[in-house]
């Protein structure tokens, strides 16, 4: 990435495309990351990227539609930040929305030999009174 604002562009594409190694390109070797399923936290682009190829993977013929929102970026010259909205939408080979959710999305970026890597990814999605996520809000 040439600027931190370039993963969300890059992030929808790789999704769309389910390009992996695209998506894998954005994360920096010493990733940390605090993901919402399975595992709940990787460490390491290794451990990371099997995650990926798990996800586009298994797709089969849908696609993923990633629309991000309330983007904010905040960077000095080496060291990035960025907060958003995130929604998943799957796509049927009819091109309809099957199923959709919305999670949050925080982002620590890294500046290294001019390109920009994500260190540190959060996702998460607010709760409802019974300790349930709410993926539509």
């Amino acid at each position: 990435m040439k600027k931190p604002q370039d993963y969300f562009t890059i992030y929808k594409q790789s999704a769309w495309g389910k390009d992996i190694e695209s998506m894998i390109g954005l994360y920096h070797d010493n990733v940390v990351i605090f993901d919402m399923w399975k595992h709940g936290y990787q460490t390491g682009l290794t451990e990371w990227s099997i995650v990926i190829k798990d996800w586009l993977g298994s797709l089969g013929e849908e696609k993923v539609n990633v629309i991000f929102e309330m983007i904010e970026i905040h960077e000095s010259d080496n060291v990035g930040f960025g907060s958003a909205l995130i929604t998943y939408q799957a796509i049927s080979t009819g091109n309809t929305v099957i199923r959709s959710m919305k999670n949050r999305i925080t982002l620590g970026f890294l500046k290294d030999k001019d390109l920009w890597k994500v260190v540190h990814q959060h996702t998460s999605s607010p709760i409802n009174s019974d300790l349930e996520a709410i993926l539509n809000f």
